[in-house]
């Protein structure tokens, strides 16, 4: 379907967020790229103008969730001090980064399976990077005997999971704001890590 005289140029952009609201509800795999350039309302030609492939399409998904959640959390760790500050800072900003890119965090969260392998570890390595800011809190708090967790990558695999779970069930309209939970979050997972 092409676009109308009157319809402002469409761009990457579009592209990009139809996508990510198609592959949220359909999957990566039950999800085309007609199906994206028809929603946009361009042609299959200017589809492949931004996007080569629906491979690269589902890796710039990814990669673009990723590097934005490494700079924010990474940014609001910086600014705190201390390891239980830091630690605050990091599942505060986590749990907000989550509720706010819901789509894309399930995207990235649930199809890991459809890269193609050197995708996959491409993909994987920034995963690591992040799941790393949180390591090396719990490590830093553990060495200082602020923290307590018997091992520190199963800790930070744990409290990450509990607390992206947020993607599944938070809504605006609820009757909580998203400071409310992320503080809420932010106290369970201090109960769960600080030392006696």
């Amino acid at each position: 379907m092409s676009p109308s005289p009157t319809k402002p140029r469409q761009t990457g952009t579009d592209v990009y967020a139809r996508a990510v609201e198609l592959m949220a509800a359909r999957g990566y795999h039950g999800t085309s790229l007609r199906t994206v350039a028809s929603a946009v309302g361009v042609q299959m030609a200017s589809l492949y103008y931004y996007f080569p492939s629906k491979q690269e399409l589902l890796m710039e998904i990814m990669r673009r969730t990723l590097t934005d959640i490494i700079a924010e959390i990474g940014a609001a760790v910086e600014q705190a001090e201390g390891p239980t500050a830091k630690f605050e800072a990091g599942i505060r900003a986590h749990v907000e980064f989550h509720a706010n890119r819901r789509l894309e965090v399930l995207i990235t969260d649930s199809e890991l399976r459809a890269l193609e392998p050197r995708n996959r570890v491409k993909i994987v390595k920034l995963r690591d990077r992040y799941g790393k800011i949180f390591l090396d809190i719990l490590e830093d708090g553990c060495e200082q005997k602020v923290f307590d967790v018997p091992d520190t990558r199963v800790a930070m695999s744990a409290l990450l999971l509990m607390t992206s779970d947020v993607v599944m069930w938070y809504r605006p309209e609820g009757r909580f704001t998203l400071t409310e939970i992320a503080e809420q979050y932010v106290r369970l997972c201090m109960q769960a890590v600080r030392a006696a």
